[in-house]
């Protein structure tokens, strides 16, 4: 199972907290995989809208192996440690790709590291990538089908400064555009509210502090849903499906008991689940 934890990387008055983990992320053993409540349906569009809010239970079902063009796609994902605690191999992405596609091969690339901001994100695009058991060529020279940004909306500036963070992710959009055929944004699930960060291995923050940053969180992640329309590429996005209240604050089925800040593994399988059915293989 996967091990993390957390250290808050700054803790300033006022707090912006950078989030990263303590224990390496191994290569996940997954466990057998049991129906959750999902806001995701089977009827769900595959791009799915801001306002997207539908609850359902995902199921395993039989249907027809989709009918590709090739038998082998590479999918990258970068990202902070949203992206990170995927797994070393996205195991959670695999068992739902193959559930899928089951006559496909996948090569699946983890460009995620914990306590980025999107500046870190978009400064190592072009450089190779190393952490712990990955070892990858830069993002741009895999040739990848495929590459998903995560939305770095859970690492915010220091002080903060939403602005900044849309214009650098609009700049890293329309550069990854030049090194894959498709280009997906991933808006990852919402935070919680005053328990944000709570835990044992969590940052463990006073209520007021805890609040304050996911709200940060949220408005960037809204942001993110925004640039990502203005630029013209798909999105994934399950944060507007994981709100539990007006201000957006998170379901705490899909937020890791331990830290109060990483997805659950049914966190995990939902957001692999979302980019299953939001990606079009051609």
């Amino acid at each position: 199972m996967l091990k993390k934890g957390l250290v808050l990387a700054a803790i300033l008055l006022p707090l912006v907290a950078i989030i990263t983990l303590k224990t390496p992320v191994k290569s996940l053993i997954l466990p057998e995989q049991k129906p959750i409540v999902s806001p995701i349906a089977k009827t769900t569009p595959a791009i799915l809208p801001a306002s997207t809010s539908i609850t359902a239970t995902l199921t395993p079902t039989k249907k027809p192996p989709a009918k590709l063009t090739k038998s082998t796609y590479s999918i990258a994902l970068i990202g902070d440690s949203m992206v990170d605690t995927m797994g070393e191999n996205l195991e959670y992405l695999d068992r739902s790709l193959k559930g899928k596609y089951e006559t496909t091969s996948f090569k699946l690339y983890n460009y995620g590291i914990g306590a980025q901001n999107v500046e870190m994100g978009l400064e190592r695009l072009n450089s190779p990538f190393t952490n712990r058991e990955r070892n990858y060529p830069p993002i741009t020279q895999i040739n990848a089908d495929i590459i998903i940004i995560g939305s770095f909306s859970y690492n915010p500036f220091d002080p903060h400064n939403p602005q900044k963070h849309k214009d650098l992710l609009g700049q890293m959009i329309e550069e990854t555009k030049k090194y894959a055929s498709q280009v997906y944004v991933l808006v990852e699930i919402a935070p919680l509210g005053k328990t944000f960060g709570k835990g044992t291995n969590g940052v463990n923050l006073p209520e007021d502090k805890a609040e304050e940053h996911a709200l940060r969180i949220i408005e960037q992640l809204n942001d993110t849903i925004e640039i990502a329309r203005e630029r013209n590429v798909g999105i994934i996005n399950v944060f507007s499906s994981t709100q539990v209240d007006p201000q957006g604050f998170g379901n705490k089925l899909y937020v890791d008991g331990n830290d109060g800040i990483h997805p659950s593994p049914a966190g995990h399988q939902l957001m692999a689940d979302f980019i299953v059915a939001g990606v079009k293989l051609k």
